[in-house]
């Protein structure tokens, strides 16, 4: 029996902070871990999308990345946080949005229970 292979979650961001950032929470709620990548590099964009991922989250002021990231990763579901990023606040995250960032993973098969976050040294 062949095994399948898990597509993974790709976030590129423009920001930093907010790509690290849906990652951990990814991690931490799904115990997926995800590629991310800057969105302002192109080659880095394009590496990042070989891997053919199953959800592709993004975040980005350039109109014409989202119709690259189409045709580049045409059976990954694209989400761009950046929408929800403008109009949301920063200490009262849009619910909706991060909702639909996990249901779109759980949808791919990529999560897992999640981690067991109680141990605060990974090395104990």
């Amino acid at each position: 029996m062949a095994s399948q292979v898990r597509r993974p979650v790709v976030i590129l961001y423009e920001h930093a902070l907010l790509g690290e950032g849906i990652a951990r929470y990814l991690w931490a709620q799904l115990g997926v871990v995800a590629t991310v990548a800057s969105a302002l590099d192109l080659q880095v964009v394009i590496s990042a999308l070989a891997l053919r991922p199953a959800v592709v989250i993004f975040e980005t002021t350039q109109p014409l990345l989202q119709l690259d990231l189409a045709s580049l990763a045409p059976q990954a579901v694209i989400i761009d946080v950046s929408t929800v990023v403008s109009r949301g606040s920063a200490i009262f995250p849009d619910a909706a949005g991060l909702e639909k960032i996990l249901q779109a993973v759980r949808s791919s098969g990529l999560a897992q229970d999640p981690p067991d976050l109680s141990r605060t040294n990974p090395g104990e």
